[in-house]
């Protein structure tokens, strides 16, 4: 994206799988827990891998409940909120205070669904349905690839 209007524009953050980074530091352990997820399917446990959320249908994604990553650390500097996952070495700009998504994120603590914060931001920001829903999804989307977040089921 190509500036911060669009780079924070979650209601239009796509569909498809998410592409996260992974360091030399980090293949081996990826590598490994991939290679977990295909033993649980073959033994016909349903598993997830974060990299699909991106491609679930708004029902099934509706249910998640979000929290923040058991580390993480989360800063307020030059009107934006930061977030440092833990073994990073920078934090990342993950939105401006005065948006919707702060109400988003006070909101991601491990007990409300997406779709009860999106209710949230449908209240605070007096948009449709659709759109609140929409917005919340990009956000979660966005604080799981930057590892800010992660689903608690």
């Amino acid at each position: 994206m190509s500036d911060d209007t669009d780079r924070f524009a979650f209601d239009k953050f796509p569909r498809g799988f998410l592409a996260f980074g992974v360091s030399r530091r980090q293949f081996l352990p990826t590598l490994v827990n991939d290679f977990l997820v295909s033993c649980d399917k073959t033994d016909g446990r349903p598993t997830y891998k974060l990299s699909d959320l991106g491609t679930w249908e708004d029902d099934k994604l509706a249910v998640v409940i979000p929290r923040v990553v058991k580390g993480c650390e989360i800063s307020v500097e030059d009107g934006f909120v930061w977030g440092q996952p833990p073994k990073t070495i920078q934090p990342v700009k993950l939105f401006p205070i005065d948006s919707p998504a702060r109400v988003a994120f006070n909101n991601i603590n491990g007990t409300i669904s997406i779709w009860g914060i999106s209710e949230e931001v449908r209240l605070a920001a007096g948009w449709d349905d659709e759109r609140s829903f929409s917005y919340v999804r990009g956000l979660f989307l966005w604080l799981v690839l930057t590892r800010v977040c992660q689903p608690v089921n």
